[in-house]
């Protein structure tokens, strides 16, 4: 399936072949369908991320703010296998766009410093390549990426659907991005809940009945393909709901 004029699962095939990719050798982990826990363990698709990040990121404890604050300090110390120049070249060699779209597109990440999270736009001085590879940056694994004297990585966020639904003035939302182990939202995903009570007509598109193929290891360059096939298939899946909600 094309998005864009770009063929998802080929785009993926292509890049898993392609020298740059292999920079990023694929990750070891446990079997699909293993979950993340909150004793130390660093399995469920996150093992490449050092265990004193994973932690602040499983933990439930004190202000996400703060937790984000102490992943990004994290994030910034530690050893990784890619520097910053090598990855931003991998971003700006997979990302089929260059500049960005027509439309309201926001990109969220969170600095290292402040711990804050921050919705990039078009007209905040950053370039497309660079405020994605800042939403991406898996902490421990991909180097922060630095833009106007800060650093900006893949850390907790705060909720901001509801402020986006009240600015927009939007009757309806459509979620897709996974909901398990650590790479699940849970403040994100309970805020949809509430928005859901409150009327707003809610689509999610995730987690389908094919995730546990990669679950197992997110960060494993070779699932790509399989990964990218398993998002269109969700997202076939919740056509009919999507198209009820014009």
């Amino acid at each position: 399936m094309a998005m864009g004029g770009v063929d998802l699962v080929e785009r993926a095939r292509a890049e898993q072949s392609g020298a740059l990719l292999t920079s990023l050798a694929p990750v070891p982990g446990p079997t699909p369908g293993t979950t993340t826990d909150t004793s130390g363990s660093t399995s469920g698709g996150t093992s490449a991320v050092p265990p004193d990040i994973m932690r602040l990121m499983l933990s439930p404890e004190g202000p996400s703010i703060e937790r984000a604050r102490a992943i990004g300090h994290l994030a910034m110390t530690a050893a990784r296998d890619l520097d910053q120049d090598a990855a931003m070249h991998l971003w700006r060699s997979v990302l089929p766009l260059s500049v960005w779209p027509e439309g309201d597109l926001r990109i969220t990440s969170v600095c290292c410093e402040t711990g804050e999270t921050v919705l990039w736009t078009r007209s905040d001085g950053i370039d497309l390549p660079t405020a994605v590879a800042s939403s991406c940056a898996v902490p421990g694994f991909l180097p922060p990426v630095p833009f106007d004297g800060a650093h900006y990585c893949d850390a907790p966020r705060l909720p901001s659907a509801a402020a986006l639904a009240k600015e927009k003035n939007l009757d309806a939302i459509i979620f897709i991005g996974p909901r398990a182990g650590a790479l699940a939202n849970v403040a994100e995903d309970a805020e949809l809940d509430e928005l859901e009570r409150q009327g707003l007509r809610v689509v999610r598109i995730t987690d389908g009945p094919d995730f546990t193929d990669v679950a197992g290891e997110l960060l494993d360059q070779r699932l790509r393909p399989r990964a990218a096939q398993i998002g269109l298939d969700d997202g076939r899946r919740a056509a009919q709901q999507v198209a009820a909600l014009r």
